[in-house]
């Protein structure tokens, strides 16, 4: 678009004004109140006046300059209008200095000409060349001075009407495309706005409709109605045309809907990836002056977070610039012109199917669950990262709650960032990334990792998993301690009995692990700690390595912290104490254990600019190794894998040794991982679930191998829900949910009893859920 011309010099017409009704007089003398610096006699000859002045203005020493005019010029323009008129130039220009050449002094009598060749420096138009400027000098006293004149400025500067004028043309901002080319964000796009007036609708109906069509939480629409009259019609949000589509006979039916289109720039799914792809709005007022020197119009909409913000300079190009002078509308002098640099497309890791499926099933399981763990005051959200294995490409990540980013468009019909600023459930955090917790029971794998590498339990050796523990021998200044398994649900409630190491890993053997964590403290007290640190936990995983991104993804650490004694040691095995882990690095970790140990870079860009030459292309980035071996790798992943495989039994032979074999029912798909279920000082526990996944070949025994075949696809992925319930009950299912979607598997349905009352859990005390 082109913007409207940007006006400068400030008074320039005044200026005018005033010394064309002046030249009959040049002897007046400066009005009463003026102050003017002393005039400079010093130097004496019209060429070093001349260099005197243009100096001056080289460093914007505006007192200095107008020393070196005439009595009678300043006379005429007080010393406040000649610094305002050259302050508004430079600011224009974004001068940041000059040079010059003297070409010619011409001397008679009492006035002197000097011509020079003149080139300004600029930050926003390289530079200004003006070559044969001419300098008027009269005699001034014993000294000359210059007879100056808005010409001095720049020629063409000569009527009251001339007017110096920047014009932008602003080229439309590019697309952001995911992995395989697929639209994530649309400049220009179409969007559906619908509205209701909820007396006619089948109400129920066309709240559930909404719910899942708009990707929204069903509490909030229906609280939306009762802001307005039975018979008002309002917005309630936008949808893609193409989805629109799908659903428009079931939205007229249940909802009578109202439709309206509207071009704007347009965010797929409005709303799956906000927190990664981010949003644009207007300009910031304690921003407008810098985006104004960079060529943005001030209605300009500018990126404000996320890629949008981070990649700014890549998507908004730069404007192309003309810097000219007008006179009544036509152009006497162009001075400079800037091309620009045209918008380059950014390319991300995401696959669009994968991540409208995590924010399609986040809402879905909260609307769903809304009587049990999602209730109000219970679980205020959850996030989920997928992690391709053999790279580090992060192809999801999902947090919820989430919103349209569109609503921070001026052109949305409504206002509802105030509403999203104040929503206590954090709408804007990143639970993903930029939030760390206790990881509970999940945090076994690494405890399993130390345990094995350090040789503190032989891999055939077998534990008898009691639902009691007295580790007193190993310093523990407890009598007991308690399996999860102890306050389990009767029907639930049993002692795991012999496991191996392995074992332990998928029946989540709280006793095992104490004893672990014990022992591995009166070894190194450190021990257990640094095998967290090398598995990538308790600091940032590198996503911000990236110089563009890191302002806008400021990732949490999480932390790692020693403990000092045996007690705080067994807490820490069992993913307590002070332990605190992001769902990033926990994705991370997982991709490690299924590729052989190797810690890959996560990254969200995979390229900018077009794909035929692209400006910047990723590459994986592996970064230190975890450093364990294969057969401390096979511990945990047989461990891992049999922990969702319901043909798996303890001793007995009547209990299902895994925590998750009921979530995963069935799969057609590989899946190895390991719940957790964390104390968070609330009766409401972080449910988390980790596990990497493969498809198996046609004919392939999928129990036959642990960890996919070279060359497969695989991937990791983790997943929390703050304040719910067992990750087996919360995050497991979602996790269910999203694999199905990504392996292309018939959708396995979440858990009846979530449409049940909440039954707080009863988790052992100094312990952790399974």
């Amino acid at each position: 678009m082109m913007a409207r011309p940007r006006v400068g010099l400030l008074g320039i017409a005044v200026l005018l004004i005033g010394l064309v009704s002046g030249c009959a007089d040049l002897m007046a003398a400066p009005g009463p109140g003026d102050s003017a610096p002393a005039i400079q006699l010093i130097p004496q000859t019209p060429d070093g006046v001349a260099r005197a002045f243009l100096d001056a203005w080289n460093t914007r020493d505006y007192e200095a300059m107008y020393r070196q005019i005439h009595s009678r010029s300043q006379g005429m323009t007080p010393f406040d209008e000649f610094r305002a008129a050259y302050e508004s130039v430079d600011a224009q220009i974004g001068t940041s200095g000059l040079t010059y050449t003297i070409t010619g002094v011409v001397t008679q009598d009492r006035t002197a000409r000097v011509t020079y060749d003149l080139t300004l420096q600029s930050t926003r138009f390289d530079s200004i060349a003006d070559s044969g400027r001419r300098m008027r000098l009269e005699r001034n006293g014993s000294g000359w001075g210059i007879a100056w004149s808005t010409m001095d400025i720049f020629e063409g500067l000569v009527t009251p009407e001339a007017r110096l004028v920047e014009q932008t043309e602003q080229l439309p901002r590019a697309n952001i495309y995911d992995r395989s080319g697929q639209l994530l964000v649309e400049e220009r796009g179409t969007v559906v706005e619908l509205y209701i007036a909820w007396q006619d609708t089948n109400f129920d109906v066309c709240m559930d409709l909404l719910a899942w069509v708009l990707r929204s939480e069903r509490a909030r629409l229906v609280a939306q109605t009762q802001i307005y009259n039975p018979e008002t019609i309002y917005y309630v949000g936008d949808m893609d045309v193409d989805e629109f589509a799908e659903y428009e006979g079931r939205l007229i039916d249940a909802c009578s809907i109202r439709t309206a289109e509207r071009e704007t720039r347009r965010y797929v799914g409005h709303g799956i990836a906000t927190h990664t792809v981010g949003y644009v709005g207007s300009i910031p007022a304690d921003l407008l002056e810098e985006y104004r020197s960079r060529g943005y119009p001030d209605d300009a909409l500018v990126g404000l977070v996320g890629i949008e913000a981070a990649y700014e300079a890549y998507l908004a190009g730069e404007p192309s610039r003309q810097l000219a002078i007008e006179t009544g509308g036509l152009t006497v002098r162009q001075l400079a012109a800037n091309d620009g640099i045209p918008p380059q497309p950014i390319t991300l890791t995401l696959d669009l199917d994968l991540q409208t499926s995590v924010a399609s099933t986040f809402v879905d399981a909260y609307n769903y669950a809304a009587p049990n763990w999602a209730e109000p005051g219970r679980s205020a959200g959850g996030g989920l990262v997928v992690i391709d294995v053999h790279t580090g490409a992060i192809l999801a990540m999902g947090s919820y709650p989430s919103f349209d980013p569109g609503i921070f468009s001026p052109d949305i019909p409504g206002t509802y960032a105030d509403v999203l600023v104040s929503d206590t459930r954090q709408p804007f955090l990143n639970r993903a990334s930029q939030n760390s917790y206790a990881p509970g029971s999940s945090f076994k794998i690494v405890t399993t990792a130390a345990a094995a590498q350090e040789g503190m339990w032989p891999q055939d050796q077998l534990f008898d998993c009691q639902m009691e523990w007295d580790g007193r021998a190993f310093g523990d200044s407890l009598t007991v301690r308690l399996d999860w398994r102890a306050t389990e649900a009767e029907e639930f409630r049993f002692a795991t009995g012999p496991v191996d190491i392995a074992g332990a890993l998928t029946a989540s053997c709280n006793p095992f692990f104490y004893q672990m964590g014990a022992a591995l403290f009166n070894r190194n007290p450190r021990a257990l700690s640094d095998y967290a640190r090398r598995m990538g936990l308790g600091q940032l995983t590198g996503l911000n390595d990236l110089p563009l991104v890191a302002a806008q993804f400021p990732e949490d650490a999480g932390r790692i912290q020693n403990p000092s004694s045996v007690d705080q040691a067994i807490s820490e095995a069992i993913g307590q104490y002070e332990t605190q882990v992001t769902v990033l690095q926990m994705a991370r970790m997982v991709a490690g254990i299924a590729n052989g140990g190797v810690m890959y870079q996560p990254y969200l860009v995979e390229r900018i600019g077009p794909q035929n030459a692209p400006l910047f292309a990723a590459a994986p980035n592996a970064a230190e190794p975890m450093r364990l071996t294969e057969e401390t790798l096979d511990i945990i992943r047989r461990g891992m894998c049999d922990v969702t495989d319901a043909d798996v039994y303890g001793a007995s032979g009547e209990n299902r040794l895994g925590t998750a074999w009921d979530p995963f029912w069935e799969t057609p798909y590989r899946v190895c991982g390991k719940t957790g279920t964390a104390q968070t000082g609330q009766i409401e526990p972080h449910g988390w679930f980790v596990a990497y996944s493969w498809q198996p070949g046609p004919g392939e025994d999928w129990r036959a191998t642990t960890a996919p075949p070279p060359g497969t696809p695989a991937i990791a992925i983790a997943a929390m829900i703050e304040n719910s319930r067992e990750g087996s009950q919360t995050a497991a299912p979602i996790i269910r949910r999203v694999l199905d979607d990504f392996w292309g598997a018939e959708v396995y349905g979440f858990p009846q009893w979530w449409r049940e009352s909440y039954v707080p859990l009863n988790i052992p005390e100094n312990g952790t859920g399974g």
